[in-house]
């Protein structure tokens, strides 16, 4: 109608209609409602609007949250435009709402294997397997689970028969993605990478659009040796995603590792456009030059580019920000906050400001200044809510506080933005150890690696996860694939050596020492030698072993680790006469060297000549009251031949000279704490901690001292957080820290799980033994808690800790109990106090008088 009838009285047939169609309006239920917005969503989908469909299916949840095909219609969209993290809300919704619908639980089960989520792949598909088993779908799902668990299980054999199911299903279906992924991990696993790359290109053929089957193949050329199709699938991929960030960081790393430095600036700045375009596009060129042709050229860059925007205050101040970042990696930390609080003093709110703002808050956090980084994160965050780096951020300095679980829920509002952020997935994983889910854990290090195509960094930290879980199949298997995406990093290449050579794979450590030799960096050189004698060493060719030993060890003794090395080689091996005669050749040589004077007073001591030993130590600390190894070794020296008073004036001078050694403080922590001077032990703790909260074993002995000697609520508690990272260990003295603390915490059966092991590993701990003792009894397991408080007494003897005296009174506690001489006795009749009652008071707790020790360095 016309815009000024708009304004005047309706008709009175016009208010008729009005008034009919207010009140069926008012007649419509919400049901009704609901459906009509469903069915102006579908009309809309039918004409290709789907935006417009997407408002209206929502608007369908206002009236009818549980309306099940507006919610389906919608997680459908989002899974089509690739908005995984929606999509699966979507579906996990309807789940929720319709638990028993296999086809849900199907969509769920896929895009988690597809993630890499497998405890959600686990729970959603053996549901849909148990709801509708005969469905092709299922069966694939349940094939990728299965594949899982065997990979997991080291089960080669099952890994065979289950890629051969893969195999008959893609023969039937040849595009069904998950077959093709669990046929091409056993292709890559045993490297069958021929019919891998025919495998890849049959896929690619159907679906160009896949990123991780491109990634894959680009893989696999490099494997091959063939770089020239390498480069063109690279070229091809950039062509396809040229806006993914990590196939532009690919392409340039490739540039650059063949040395093409021009190509890769020229597709830089190509990508950055003109002079006075945004800053952030011309960061990766700067990036490059400063790569390629160092510091001084990248500043000269930052330099043209304030000149020629000097019209635009903006871009100034994002490039005095760059060359702030310069300072501060070259020590002028101060100046360099100094310039940043300079650029921000009079900015205005923007992206810009706020990226500023967190390259300050990262600087303040380094210079260990929380307050000011926490409230400049604050800042960030109120004007945007959403701001990844500085959820990033607040999340690294909550998992710092002991704080994973709020840490976490920051990380997972960074990753819904950016899902392909490894940093944001590798923090998680940070946040998930500190809380103790290695479960998680490894999930987050996995999607790290299969997010970044295997990068070197995120492969190493899974490998490293995967050994210490000791699962070493599938960290040969990570380590393999990193080396074909990063066939020239020697460092993804020694420690697959590593691990190859402890599981005595001979011919996988030759061919990495061939590659090894082909790069020309002296670290590789100096690598592949120290492998070849590892070898010669391996194959008991003592005599081949150490010529080679003694060559990389020079005729002066300059290399001292190979010196130290052919020293406990011959000492290996019984040859203490020939350690002695090979040393004292050095020496003439070389009298004065520190590095050899030091393995000198360890041959010495272990020849039986501990006073020679002593005398060289200590005229070694006195040349240099600063050289920390010869203190910690003087140390250990005196204290192994009964002397702990000079051994503490040792550590005393030593910290006097070096007070920010945290070996020597740790060891101070432990004699004070052997002294009962508890608080003053814990004060150490504490600094080591705060300066590192990462350090498992401060962490353990942190905790360990918290929850013994100090009674509040508060003490506890902050022991439960610190030690929480220690769930799940099977480190004897872990264990004990971490199950004494759910005995204090009245958690009885946890800590009997943890207890148990700890007890079986320290047999000869009688403060590991009272704990385990003290949980049976709160357990009612009386003859099992006397018999281990008996043995405690015994190993404990007239030691005055209040432990003891708490075991002796709980012994006689449980003598004097009537017919409760095992965990079947119900206790009805017995005086032995309520399990909550047994425990003993906080000065009774947990003692680590011999708490866990630092690593030899």
């Amino acid at each position: 109608m016309p815009v000024m009838s708009f304004f005047l009285p309706p008709r009175p047939l016009l208010g008729a209609v009005l008034a009919a169609s207010l009140a069926l309006t008012a007649c419509e239920s919400s049901a009704d409602k609901a459906e009509r917005f469903y069915q102006s969503g579908m009309a809309l989908l039918e004409a290709g609007d789907t935006d417009r469909a997407m408002v209206e299916f929502r608007n369908v949840f206002r009236f009818d949250g549980a309306h099940q095909d507006a919610r389906r219609q919608l997680a459908r969209i989002l899974l089509e435009r690739g908005d995984i993290s929606r999509a699966y809300s979507e579906y996990l919704r309807l789940a929720e709402q319709y638990p028993d619908t296999p086809d849900i639980r199907r969509a769920l089960a896929r895009i988690a294997i597809e993630q890499g989520q497998w405890a959600e792949a686990e729970r959603h598909g053996r549901a849909a397997l148990s709801l509708d088993p005969d469905h092709p779908e299922a069966r694939v799902i349940g094939l990728a689970l299965d594949f899982r668990k065997a990979v997991e299980d080291e089960d080669a054999a099952e890994r065979v028969i289950l890629a051969d199911t893969a195999r008959d299903i893609l023969n039937e279906n040849p595009d069904e993605i998950v077959a093709q992924r669990v046929l091409l991990a056993q292709l890559l696993d045993t490297e069958q990478l021929t019919e891998a790359l025919e495998l890849l290109n049959g896929a690619l053929e159907t679906d160009p659009t896949v990123l991780e089957f491109n990634v894959l193949k680009f893989q696999l050329l490099v494997g091959l040796g063939d770089t020239d199709a390498a480069d063109a699938q690279l070229r091809r991929m950039y062509e396809l995603f040229p806006d993914n960030e990590e196939v532009q960081q690919t392409l340039i790393a490739w540039f650059l590792d063949r040395e093409d430095f021009d190509s890769a600036e020229s597709f830089l700045r190509d990508r950055a456009g003109g002079d006075t375009s945004e800053p952030e596009k011309h960061a990766p060129v700067i990036a490059l030059i400063e790569q390629a042709r160092g510091r001084e050229a990248a500043t000269a860059e930052v330099d043209r580019l304030i000149a020629a925007n000097a019209g635009n205050p903006a871009n100034i101040a994002a490039y005095r920000a760059v060359k702030a970042t310069y300072a501060f990696q070259d020590g002028d930390r101060t100046q360099a906050i100094a310039e940043l609080q300079d650029v921000l003093a009079d900015a205005e709110p923007s992206d810009q400001t706020r990226r500023i703002k967190a390259m300050l808050a990262q600087m303040l956090l380094t210079t260990d200044n929380q307050v000011g980084a926490r409230a400049l994160v604050e800042e960030i965050l109120t004007e945007d809510p959403a701001n990844v780096p500085a959820l990033k951020l607040r999340g690294a300095m909550l998992i710092e506080a002991d704080e994973p679980d709020a840490a976490i829920i920051d990380l997972r509002r960074a990753l819904d933005q950016n899902p392909r952020d490894t940093g944001t997935i590798l923090l998680l994983a940070d946040a998930h150890a500190r809380g103790g889910d290695t479960d998680l854990q490894g999930e987050r290090l996995a999607t790290a690696v299969e997010v970044s195509g295997s990068g070197p960094d995120e492969s190493l930290r899974y490998a490293a996860f995967l050994v210490d879980q000791g699962r070493l199949a599938p960290a040969r298997s990570v380590l393999a694939d990193a080396r074909r995406a990063n066939p020239g990093n020697i460092d993804i290449l020694l420690q697959s050596a590593r691990l190859a050579l402890e599981e005595g794979s001979e011919g996988l450590v030759r061919g990495i020492i061939g590659d090894l030799q082909l790069l020309d960096d002296p670290r590789a050189a100096r690598g592949a030698r120290s492998l070849e004698t590892a070898l010669l060493l391996q194959a008991d060719r003592v005599e081949d072993g150490l010529a080679m030993l003694e060559e990389q060890a020079g005729s002066d003794g300059g290399n001292i680790q190979a010196v130290i090395a052919v020293v406990e080689t011959q000492l290996r091996n019984g040859r203490t006469e020939e350690a002695r005669r090979y040393l004292d050749t050095l020496l003439v040589q070389s009298p004065d060297d520190p590095g050899l004077r030091q393995v000198d007073a360890s041959l010495a001591a272990a020849e039986g000549d501990v006073e020679r030993a002593e005398s060289i130590l200590r005229d070694l600390v006195a040349a240099d009251p600063a050289a920390e190894a010869p203190a910690q070794q003087l140390y250990r020296l005196l204290n192994a031949t009964a002397r702990p008073d000079e051994a503490e004036a040792v550590l005393d001078a030593a910290i006097a000279a070096q007070p920010e050694s945290r070996l020597l403080r740790l060891f101070k922590a432990g004699e004070l704490e052997r002294d009962g001077r508890f608080d003053d032990a814990i004060a150490i703790y504490e600094d080591l901690y705060a300066q590192n909260s990462g350090d498992v074993v401060v962490a353990n002995n942190l905790a360990s001292m918290l929850s013994t000697h100090r009674q509040t609520d508060e003490s506890l508690a902050r022991a439960t957080a610190v030690a929480r990272r220690l769930r799940g260990t099977d480190v004897p003295p872990f264990q004990d820290t971490y199950g004494w603390i759910a005995y204090r915490d009245g958690r009885f059966d946890e800590a009997l799980d943890y207890l148990e092991p700890a007890a079986a590993g320290l047999p000869q701990d009688p403060l590991v033994q009272y704990h385990l003792g003290m949980t049976y009894a709160a357990l009612g397991r009386d003859a099992e808690a006397a018999e281990t408080l008996r043995r405690t007494l015994d190993m404990a003897g007239d030691s005055p800790l209040p432990q003891f005296e708490t075991a002796r009174e709980t012994l006689a506690a449980l003598s004097a109990a009537p017919d409760s001489d095992g965990p079947d006795s119900d206790g009805a009749d017995s005086d032995i106090p309520a399990a909550a009652d047994t425990a003993p008071d906080p000065d009774a707790g947990p003692g680590t008088a011999d708490p866990v020790s630092a690593p030899d360095r």
